[in-house]
């Protein structure tokens, strides 16, 4: 089978499960899956000193903020 970029770059298919699939069967909101997503894929990004894997790191950690957010948020409606 061909290398396909845009479904399954070897980043996502890391392991023995998708972080997608996960993360579907877990019924996780967007912000929480996409932080799994980025929890689960960093250590495979490459780039100078790590860059890549930090700017991962961070966008999970902006990804938890949001989901903090949107509780709060709705406890308060």
């Amino acid at each position: 089978m061909d290398k396909d970029n845009i479904k399954n770059p070897s980043h996502y298919t890391q392991g023995k499960i998708e972080a997608k699939d996960f993360i579907v069967d877990q019924q996780m909101t967007w912000a929480i899956g996409n932080c799994v997503k980025y929890l689960v894929r960093y250590r495979y990004k490459n780039s100078n000193k790590g860059e890549g894997q930090i700017t991962d790191l961070r966008k999970a950690k902006e990804m938890i903020q949001i989901q903090i957010d949107s509780m709060l948020d709705q406890d308060i409606k």
